[in-house]
């Protein structure tokens, strides 16, 4: 049995993003310490991967819990497009800008993590990224697609689906044995139930949620983010008998329909629907993937960059879906901005089971390609597919 250790971690910064509906299978610590207790306020960044539910509503004023585990621990890191495979180290390029009011220009100082480049070097230019649009790119927006200043032209958002990943339902830690230290959060806290370097879908048993699907019907899905990298989001389904991996994953995508939603407080709180940006040409196998709507960098509605806005270091992002009053930390507020959360907010989007699957057991995966780092989230969530109605 492994011995449960509770480190001190640096206050470094990566993408942490999990599914929350339905529950994912990396919950699974959820049931250790400190997880199964009262989430902290402050809310520390590692090892906590808080999220808004109504069964903290009375307990916590922020309505959050820790059930979810360290499920935002779960992902592939050093990953980039043109790539054979994940470094499971490299963080991706940390560029700075000069801004005014209307624009940023970069500083011309050395690049942090390296310059515009894929991790693969041997691999450079075998790939072109597909997203260029800047309506659907969500940092360091104004710089020209390819450009010397498209610092992020290699992120795996720039081509949703085709960076290769460490494992379909994320490494504890963004990391296997023999790849480093990782850093910037690539951190995971050992437990009896798994250990930095686990494969997912290799180690993280089946998770009785619950939940039941018809074939046919349209559902609800959810996923929330402690630390925001910009990027997009897809959701697929693989019959639960058979190797949870991208090719399979990719055999089944799911369609998001309808706007998507912003939630604070969990299930029963305040919601706001809004248009989506979706995203299906230039996507590996044409799987449907949405632009993350919470944006990194944004002005105010008077043309002022907001409370917290991260331009300085990102560039030019896009403008959010409600008006708040700047980044919320504590979780308190109804915000849809920031480079740390909003932690009470879960991005909320309705799916469409396909009509023609057998009824049976299978596994929901939701995959976050980020842009401003070189790394990929993903969950895994077990559920029945039932017959059509």
């Amino acid at each position: 049995m492994r011995v449960a250790l509770l480190l001190c971690f640096p206050a470094l910064v990566i993408a942490h993003s999990a599914m929350t509906i339905p529950e994912p299978r990396n919950a699974v610590d959820s049931d250790q310490k400190p997880w199964g207790g009262g989430v902290p306020h402050p809310l520390p960044f590692e090892p906590w991967c808080p999220i808004p539910s109504k069964s903290a509503v009375g307990v916590d004023d922020r309505n959050l819990t820790g059930s979810n585990g360290q499920a935002c621990f779960w992902f592939s890191n050093g990953c980039a497009i043109g790539c054979q495979e994940c470094d499971g180290s490299t963080r991706g390029p940390i560029p700075s800008f000069n801004c005014n009011e209307t624009h940023c220009t970069p500083t011309g100082k050395p690049i942090e993590f390296g310059p515009q480049a894929p991790i693969c070097t041997k691999a450079a230019g075998s790939m072109k990224a597909t997203i260029c649009d800047p309506e659907l790119r969500t940092v360091n927006t104004a710089a020209e697609c390819g450009s010397p200043e498209d610092y992020y032209y290699y992120s795996p958002w720039r081509a949703p689906g085709y960076a290769p990943v460490i494992d379909s339902c994320g490494s504890a830690g963004g990391r296997i044995p023999g790849q480093g230290a990782g850093g910037f959060g690539a951190s995971y806290v050992n437990t009896n139930h798994s250990s930095i370097g686990d494969l997912g879908s290799e180690t993280l048993p089946p998770r009785d949620t619950g939940v039941e699907w018809a074939a046919g019907s349209e559902v609800q899905v959810a996923w929330v983010t402690q630390a925001n990298h910009g990027g997009g989001y897809s959701y697929r389904l693989c019959p639960a008998n058979l190797t949870l991996d991208e090719d399979c994953f990719n055999s089944y995508p799911l369609t998001m329909v309808g706007p998507s939603m912003l939630r604070w407080g969990g299930e029963g709180g305040r919601t706001l629907p809004f248009k989506a940006w979706d995203v299906t040409e230039g996507t590996k196998a044409g799987v449907m993937y949405r632009k993350n709507p919470i944006p990194r960098s944004w002005k105010t509605k008077t043309g002022e960059w907001g409370k917290g806005s991260n331009h300085m270091q990102s560039g030019i992002g896009f403008q959010p879906v409600c008006e708040d009053d700047g980044m919320d930390q504590k979780g308190t507020e109804q915000s849809c901005t920031g480079e740390w959360g909003p932690y009470n907010a879960e991005i909320v989007d309705t799916v469409k089971v396909p009509d023609n699957l057998p009824a049976g057991k299978w596994v929901v995966n939701w995959r976050l390609d980020c842009e401003e780092s070189n790394q990929i989230w993903q969950s895994c969530g077990d559920i029945t597919i039932t017959a059509k109605a």
